[in-house]
């Protein structure tokens, strides 16, 4: 069976639990009607008609959907440029299939796809956006629907004209895993051939490798450093599948190492993979045998991602993760559009998982340790470090002093209030934390440096799934070390986690996640199996972690 016929089962059994129109957004709808006329193209017959059908009902409600300026609304966003592009750029691509196939049947859906394309055009050349993604995938609909409108290739060329925003190691400057499998790259990979630009391929290029080399044995992509919706959450590696299957086929063998390990089990990624192999049917080629190894290979791959703050390092199956590239530190506050995730470390041995280390202190409600830089020696050594400050203010001086008792409100980094504080003397507390982590075959090894305030911290181990000795419970799903070393056992793995930190029996470790969230009753906290280790500053302590 071809790769091809592979993605058009899963779709036809995605498609065929067919919703109410009705409960579907408009990018909903149209990747509906998007996949129905594929697999009326690749396998027509009476049930590929009667999807046909139902497609035209549900262009019928996309086009009912539209605002008389020709703009789709979604999620809050009224009259969204960027939110109709995801949909106009489905359409634009559905209506090459159709104008390929040219076939009486799919006349009608193709006049009602035309009137909605008609209708939208003007509004996305005049748009803006409000997301960097948004800028590529709004240019990407431009191109695929410039004959609608003569100016939409002068409006691609300007928002273009800004610069691919990609890092050294091409990331993104949102740093997504999300939005860069399903908005960055193939809109740039539509613009480069749209535009005939192969320097935007080139950048979707580098980025790939970029995302393989942040892909763990499980196939999931790592997140900790994004500044979007995706911090936190699992994204796989099939996501990003037919881009590195492209990349593979015209002979990159990192990208086809990538592709073999990546073909879309789930039916909605099977559906992007459907529509974009139809588009060009050459993706869907066999991929080619990956190259036999002619030398003993280095099990030892280490990656700084200097940009956004991340170190990543394989031993064999030992996986190391460490991340120093929270905005945080340098905004002062969480926000959306913000990297805020406190997880600090991961670390693997195989099946067994330790998913995130997170530190909380008890210092004026200003959350976990995130670390402000992360620097990386030569030698491999990372080297973590964070000042956070809290202040008391003194009396307002004799010549700035209110008559009527009234004072600016000001927001002195944790607290607002009417106390005009950048007027004011104030008196500083400091916690400064200093973290250094040692690599290598044997597992890593952490030192932790307290100075100033002295107060109570509480580190948290996030443990994926697994066996626990050496351990206490004290509720559910959570733990505190009986002694100085405890194990995780997952199958034939393990990671032994070891302290020189002494047990506390009557202190029960918590995660604090800082006022920005607790006054809205809010949390970002981690649920499953949590192993904690309590003890004050200031002072110096170890962690190391290895495998059995």
């Amino acid at each position: 069976m071809t790769f091809t016929d592979r993605m058009a089962d899963l779709v036809e059994a995605w498609w065929d639990r067919t919703p109410d129109p009705l409960t579907l957004g408009h990018r909903e709808l149209m990747r509906m009607v998007a996949t129905a006329v594929a697999l009326r193209i690749l396998r027509p017959g009476a049930v590929a008609s009667r999807r046909v059908g139902t497609a035209l009902t549900f262009a019928e409600r996309l086009t009912a959907l539209q605002d008389p300026g020709g703009l789709f609304s979604s999620d809050g966003n009224l009259q969204s440029p960027p939110d109709s592009a995801f949909t106009l750029n489905d359409l634009g691509s559905t209506l090459t299939l159709l104008e390929r196939a040219a076939e009486p049947e799919l006349a009608p859906l193709e006049q009602q796809l035309r009137g909605i394309a008609q209708r939208a055009l003007p509004a996305l050349v005049a748009g803006g956006v409000h997301t960097p993604n948004h800028r590529w995938e709004i240019s990407a609909a431009l191109v695929r629907l410039r004959a609608f409108d003569e100016r939409a290739i002068a409006r691609a060329e300007q928002w273009l004209a800004e610069g691919v925003d990609a890092d050294r190691d091409g990331l993104y400057s949102e740093r997504s895993a999300n939005y860069a499998a399903f908005v960055s790259n193939p809109s740039l990979q539509a613009l480069a051939e749209g535009l005939h630009r192969p320097d935007l391929l080139a950048a979707v290029h580098d980025n790939l490798h970029s995302q393989l080399a942040l892909t763990d044995a499980d196939g999931v992509v790592e997140t900790v450093f994004s500044r979007r919706q995706d911090q936190g959450r699992q994204i796989p590696l099939e996501c990003f599948h037919t881009q590195l299957r492209r990349f593979a086929l015209r002979g990159c063998a990192t990208c086809l190492a990538g592709a073999v390990r990546s073909e879309p089990q789930a039916e909605a990624i099977a559906a992007i993979a459907l529509l974009e192999v139809l588009a060009e049917p050459q993706l869907g080629a066999p991929l080619p045998a990956p190259p036999a190894p002619s030398a003993p290979q280095n099990s030892e791959q280490v990656r700084h991602f200097a940009d956004v703050g991340l170190l990543v390092a394989e031993h064999g199956p030992e996986r190391l993760v460490v991340y120093g590239g929270s905005d945080v530190p340098h905004v002062g506050r969480v926000g959306s559009g913000l990297a805020g995730d406190p997880t600090f470390l991961r670390f693997r041995s195989g099946a067994a998982v330790v998913r995130s280390l997170r530190l909380s202190r008890v210092f004026f409600g200003l959350g976990p340790f995130r670390a402000e830089s992360l620097q990386v020696a030569d030698d491999g050594v990372a080297r973590l470090h964070e000042r956070v400050t809290a202040s008391y203010y003194q009396p307002m001086a004799e010549g700035q002093r209110s008559a009527d008792g009234r004072y600016r409100l000001v927001d002195d980094g944790r607290f607002t209030a009417s106390m005009a504080f950048d007027e004011r003397t104030r008196d500083d507390v400091e916690l400064v934390t200093d973290v250094v982590v040692h690599t290598g075959s044997a597992g890593v090894e952490l030192q932790v440096t307290t100075s100033g305030a002295r107060t109570r911290w509480s580190l948290e181990l996030a443990l994926g799934d697994g066996a626990l000795t050496g351990v206490e419970q004290v509720a559910t799903d959570v733990y505190r070390m009986a002694g100085h070393a405890a194990e995780l056992r997952s199958g034939d793995d393990a990671v032994v986690i070891e302290t020189s930190v002494d047990p506390e029996p009557d202190v029960v470790g918590t995660y604090a996640p800082g006022e920005a969230f607790s006054f809205l009753g809010g949390t970002d906290a981690l649920s499953g199996p949590r192993l904690y280790l309590t003890g004050a500053t200031p002072g110096v302590w170890t962690l190391t972690l290895r495998p059995a």
